[in-house]
This record gives structure tokens, sequence and C-alpha cells, in this order.
């Protein structure tokens, strides 16, 4: 590694070259997409750089170091040095690395007055490292990267525009890709708006990250003993507080996946997810809610499962004449009894009676009012794994038609997470909300009356999740949507600004979650 070389390269801004290579794809579909949407000449990097920004807070990047490559680690603190927005700090914390040319690196970048380097005694992990680099922050918000990865050159301005519209933000995060052990990019993970329940399968969230320093002081860091899932177990506290989250909807964050990392090899720290596992079964307990927390079998590492202990039987089931007269027929059921309400098509049957348990359970979270479940076929496919609005008014069935067994685009058809409308043939909705509510619209003669009731539940912060464990059969679920206009009417600014549970580079065209380019 040639040092002099790379300090002389130490510039304010990057070069064409890198920007490149920076927008190089290992996928043919994606590269299109990056060049349509992600792509930064040094012309706009400039432009970016020279903008007059109204609100320029003071951002620390923490960056714990450990036997980090070299090559990697340069890569890393380049992709902070070569930022558009200037106003920020690097707090480099070596967790007692003893690779010399690691070592070496650092004394070397730390000359770098923007970039203060604590050097530990020996190996303390990296909750202890992450702290301290904490503990040397002097800026407003705290954004964490890790050794090894890279920042889009653009992900700190966008940080600060949003910080400037949305003042009240404890929490932001950014979508994010990986870079192969090519270093090009590739495996995008396009996420959806802040979504609670979603967390509750897993840190959907991962990277970028950003929190309110004095938000994460009242946190007290990271906790030691969830080390390996401490920005898991970190998220989590700070869900109950309820803060105000912020989702910046591009790819400002690169994740290398390389030999030693989890990404790669989903084996790499077992202990990882056992903390994992632990930091959600401490947040449930501490919320009052009993559950048992166990890891997905049905999917990769680092998903959960959550079953509530519930033997709730306060509910009544709605059969379906028809999903015509909707509301009437759902209004009625509850003018006839005192308890929650199973509404199920006359054709839906549960798979078992644990899946009307599971359908019910999600209810003991308090900004839960809706759930829906999962609807399969005779032949063991999809019929519904969770609905998408659309401006059209007619929802997008997610998967529909593919093996059940198909996990999906962030693994969406067997975890359970938001969504913003159940299926009007398999969900339950809590009687509160609908006396809150003043029960369904009449106006609508078919099944978006209840899409119109689940539109109003989630302005007054009412949730719904869909639940994959909830399992029911179908024969067909085809649906006549005949108030599609009066709905795509009523609801068309929502509409326009797009489904906060599906991230507006996803097709709508088709179900399979494909890239929209």
């Amino acid at each position: 590694m040639n040092i002099t070389r790379w300090w002389q390269k130490l510039i304010d801004k990057p070069t064409e070259a890198d920007l490149k290579r920076w927008a190089t794809s290992e996928w043919i579909e994606y590269q299109a997409w990056i060049f349509h949407h992600s792509f930064l000449t040094l012309h706009d990097w400039q432009q970016l750089r020279n903008e007059k920004l109204p609100y320029r807070p003071l951002l620390s990047i923490i960056t714990p170091v450990f036997n980090t490559n070299p090559d990697y680690l340069q890569e890393c603190i380049y992709s902070v040095q070569t930022q558009a927005y200037s106003n920020w700090e690097l707090c480099l914390v070596d967790d007692g690395s003893d690779n010399i040319q690691t070592k070496e690196y650092l004394t070397t970048i730390a000359k770098d007055p923007r970039i203060h380097l604590h050097i530990l005694p020996n190996n303390q992990g990296i909750c202890k490292a992450t702290n301290q680099a904490i503990s040397m922050a002097k800026g407003e918000y705290i954004i964490f990267l890790d050794h090894d990865d890279r920042l889009a050159s653009d992900a700190l301005y966008w940080v600060v525009k949003t910080l400037d519209k949305y003042p009240a933000t404890d929490i932001i995060y950014s979508d994010r890709d990986n870079l192969s052990p090519n270093g090009l990019r590739f495996m995008h993970l396009f996420k959806p708006d802040w979504s609670p329940e979603t967390l509750l399968s897993g840190n959907y969230l991962f990277h970028m990250l950003v929190y309110r320093r004095d938000f994460i002081n009242q946190l007290h860091g990271m906790q030691v003993d969830k080390e390996g899932s401490q920005d898991y177990d970190l998220i989590l506290r700070a869900l109950e507080k309820k803060p105000q989250v912020q989702h910046i909807s591009k790819i400002l964050y690169h994740w290398r996946q390389h030999e030693q990392s989890v990404s790669m090899d989903h084996n790499a720290k077992e202990y990882a997810y056992i903390a994992g596992i632990q930091a959600l079964q401490d947040s449930l307990t501490r919320r009052g809610l009993k559950a048992k927390v166990s890891e997905n079998s049905q999917l990769w590492r680092g998903h959960y499962r959550v079953e509530f202990e519930s033997s709730a039987t306060n509910y009544q089931i709605l059969r379906l004449d028809s999903l015509q007269n909707y509301a009437h027929q759902v209004n009625q059921a509850f003018l006839d009894t005192e308890n929650d309400l199973v509404i199920l098509a006359h054709n839906v049957e549960a798979v078992d009676e644990k899946s009307l348990t599971e359908l019910v359970a999600w209810l003991q979270i308090t900004e839960i009012g809706i759930v829906t479940g999962k609807i399969i076929d005779t032949q063991g496919n999809l019929l519904h794994a969770g609905l998408v609005q659309r401006p059209t008014g007619i929802p997008l069935s997610l998967y529909a038609g593919f093996p059940e067994d198909t996990p999906g685009y962030m693994a969406i058809t067997k975890i359970v997470h938001n969504v913003s409308s159940p299926h009007p043939a398999c969900c339950v909705l809590k009687r509160s909300l609908w006396q809150r509510l003043e029960g369904l619209n009449t106006n609508y003669n078919g099944p978006h009356a209840l899409l119109d009731f689940a539109l109003r539940s989630l302005n007054i912060n009412q949730r719904i999740v869909y639940n994959p464990f909830a399992r029911f059969t179908a024969t067909d679920l085809q649906i006549d949507w005949p108030d599609e206009h009066d709905f795509a009417k009523k609801w068309g600014n929502w509409l326009k600004q797009g489904d906060p549970y599906y991230n507006k580079y996803l097709t709508l065209k088709l179900n399979d979650m494909g890239l929209e380019l």
C-alpha cells in the first residue's frame, strides 16, 4: 500500500473516475437503475457542495476499527472526506488492533484535522469502542459507519436537507446496497417508511442510521450484553420511546461483502443472532408484551418470529355473504357483538385454530388496529401476502400466484410486517377502532369500504400488519372493485404520494417487487 500516494489524494472532492467506479454494478438491471436515479457527476457534486444550506449542523460519524483491511479502511474514510456536505467530523476508535498495516494507516490518516482518533490499549469489543467514539462526538447528530463500508458522496447532504425540513427528527435511515468482493454495487435494499412491527421481525433498517446525539445519550449508547446485535438492540430501545423517524428513499450507504463479514457468511458470528433474540425478547418484556421469540426457521439468519402468549377468545367471526354491501355487513356485525371482529369471505378457511389465534394476537399492541393473514390456494400457491396501494385505487397483491415457499424481496411473504391495507376476505378489526372511526363508510358498496377504513386508521396512527403465520386457504380470490373511482378521488393525494410501506423504486406493474426503472 502506497501511503504517500493515498495522502496526496486526500482532497475535498472525488474524481470523475471515482464517481464512475462507485456507480458500477454487478447487475445489469441495477446498473440501469443507478444511471437513471443514482449517478452523481462531478458537476452534480459541486452544485451540492456550493448550495447555501440554511441549516448546517456538525455531523459526527462514528467508526470503530479492528484489524481492518487497509484498502477497505482507506475507501471508507475517503468516502467521508469526499462528502458534498463539508461540516462533519469522523470519530475513529481503534479497538486494540494488532494488524501492523491497520495501525500504520490510522496514524497517518489521523493527520486530517477533521478526524479524531482514539486507540484503546486492548480489544474491548464493538460496543465499548462505539461508546468511546460517541463520547468523542461534538455534533448534533451521530451517523454510524462500519469500518469497511462506504457512504455515497451525497449522503450527508441529504441528511442535512432532511433535518432542515423535519427539525424534530430523532432518527434518519436511508436505503442501501451491497459492495461485492469485486467492489461493485449489487443487492439493493429499497426499504419501506418507518415500520415498527416490521422491526420486530428483524433489523430491516441496517444502514445508514442517523441518531440525534441527545437522543442516543438518553438511550445510554450501546449495551455490552448485546454485542453482535448492538445496532438492533439500540433501535428497539429507541422504538419504545416513540421517536420521530424519517426515511430517505435514496441509496446512501454501501455495505461491503468480504470473507469475514456477516453479509457474506451469515454464520460468521453466531453470537450475534443469539444477542438479537435476546434484544427482541427484552424489548417486548419492557413493553409488557408476553411473547416467545425465536429465529424464523423459514428464512436466512437475522429474521425473528414473535409468538404472543394469548388465549384471546374475545372475537367474533363474520362470514361474508359476498364482498358487496361490505360496509353494511361489517357494521351490522359490530352492532351485534361487543368483541373484535374476524372477517372471512365465505370461501376462506383457517388452516388450523392457531391461525385464528395468530391473527388476533397482534391486536395486543396498542397501536395495531387491524391484522390480515396469508391466504393460499388448494395447490399451495399464494393468493394474498400483502396488498400495496396504487394511484388507480386498485391494490397490488404481492407475489400472488407464486408458490407459498417463495420468500420474496426482503422476505416479505414470510415475515410479520406493516401494510397499508388488509385483505377484505381475511382480517380482524379491533372494536375500539371501529367505534373511534364511527364504522365503515356505507357510501362504498364493495370492499373499498375496508380500504377506506384502513387509510383512516393510519391517519389516527393506528397501524395494520400482515401476519404470514395466520394461514388461510381459499379456492380463489377474484374481487370486483366497483368503487375504485370514488376511492381514488377521495384518497388521491395520499395515493399519489405512494404507499408508505412500499418503496417508490419498486414496480407497481408486476407483483414481484422488481425495480421500477
